[in-house]
Protein backbone atom coordinates (compact mmCIF):
# COMPACT_ATOMS: atom_id res chain seq x y z
CA UNK A 1 0.00 0.00 0.00
CA UNK A 2 1.17 3.53 -1.01
CA UNK A 3 0.73 6.28 1.45
CA UNK A 4 -0.81 9.66 -0.04
CA UNK A 5 1.73 12.57 0.28
CA UNK A 6 -0.35 14.87 2.17
CA UNK A 7 -0.95 11.65 4.95
CA UNK A 8 2.91 11.31 5.36
CA UNK A 9 3.03 15.17 6.03
CA UNK A 10 0.34 15.04 8.57
CA UNK A 11 2.37 12.15 10.46
CA UNK A 12 5.51 14.35 10.15
CA UNK A 13 3.90 17.34 11.31
CA UNK A 14 2.23 15.12 14.51
CA UNK A 15 5.82 13.57 15.21
CA UNK A 16 7.49 17.40 15.13
CA UNK A 17 4.27 18.18 17.89
CA UNK A 18 5.23 15.49 19.86
CA UNK A 19 8.79 16.31 20.12
CA UNK A 20 8.39 19.64 20.86
CA UNK A 21 6.22 18.80 23.63
CA UNK A 22 8.91 16.65 25.32
CA UNK A 23 11.13 19.57 24.98
CA UNK A 24 8.66 21.88 26.78
CA UNK A 25 8.31 19.27 29.61
CA UNK A 26 11.91 19.02 30.19
CA UNK A 27 11.77 22.81 30.11
CA UNK A 28 8.85 23.02 32.42
CA UNK A 29 11.18 20.49 34.69
CA UNK A 30 13.92 22.67 34.81
CA UNK A 31 12.30 26.05 35.70
CA UNK A 32 11.18 25.17 39.37
CA UNK A 33 14.68 24.44 40.06
CA UNK A 34 16.57 27.58 38.35
CA UNK A 35 13.92 30.09 40.04
CA UNK A 36 15.31 29.14 43.39
CA UNK A 37 18.52 29.05 42.53
CA UNK A 38 18.27 32.38 39.92
CA UNK A 39 16.64 34.01 43.07
CA UNK A 40 19.11 33.08 45.97
CA UNK A 41 21.97 34.20 43.91
CA UNK A 42 20.89 37.69 43.53
CA UNK A 43 19.51 37.90 46.61
CA UNK A 44 22.89 36.92 48.18
CA UNK A 45 24.67 39.66 45.56
CA UNK A 46 22.58 42.25 46.91
CA UNK A 47 22.97 41.21 50.54
CA UNK A 48 26.72 41.56 49.78
CA UNK A 49 26.06 44.78 48.25
CA UNK A 50 24.53 46.40 50.97
CA UNK A 51 27.07 44.99 53.56
CA UNK A 52 29.97 46.60 51.54
CA UNK A 53 27.73 49.79 51.26
CA UNK A 54 26.70 50.26 55.00
CA UNK A 55 30.05 49.11 56.16
CA UNK A 56 31.73 52.03 53.76
CA UNK A 57 29.16 54.39 54.92
CA UNK A 58 30.13 53.48 58.65
CA UNK A 59 33.98 53.78 58.02
CA UNK A 60 33.59 56.94 55.55
CA UNK A 61 35.66 56.04 53.12
CA UNK A 62 36.24 57.40 49.68
CA UNK A 63 35.78 54.16 47.43
CA UNK A 64 38.11 54.25 44.39
CA UNK A 65 34.92 54.93 42.00
CA UNK A 66 35.07 59.00 44.28
CA UNK A 67 38.87 59.06 44.14
CA UNK A 68 40.18 60.84 40.89
CA UNK A 69 38.94 60.65 37.05
CA UNK A 70 37.01 56.63 37.08
CA UNK A 71 38.93 55.57 40.25
CA UNK A 72 42.72 55.44 38.21
CA UNK A 73 44.49 57.66 40.40
CA UNK A 74 43.65 56.33 43.58
CA UNK A 75 44.89 52.84 42.01
CA UNK A 76 47.89 53.77 40.50
CA UNK A 77 48.96 55.95 43.87
CA UNK A 78 48.80 52.23 45.11
CA UNK A 79 50.98 50.50 42.65
CA UNK A 80 53.57 53.81 42.87
CA UNK A 81 53.47 52.69 46.72
CA UNK A 82 53.93 49.19 46.44
CA UNK A 83 56.38 49.05 43.95
CA UNK A 84 58.72 52.18 45.13
CA UNK A 85 58.13 51.06 48.68
CA UNK A 86 61.44 50.65 50.40
CA UNK A 87 62.48 46.92 52.17
CA UNK A 88 63.18 47.77 56.01
CA UNK A 89 63.97 44.80 57.91
CA UNK A 90 63.78 44.88 61.76
CA UNK A 91 67.22 43.07 63.27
Amino acid sequence: MIIDTPEVQDINSFSRLEYLKEVYGMIWVLVPIFTPVLGITIGVLAIVWLEREISAGIQQRIGPEYAGPLGNSSSSSRWHKTTFQRESSSI
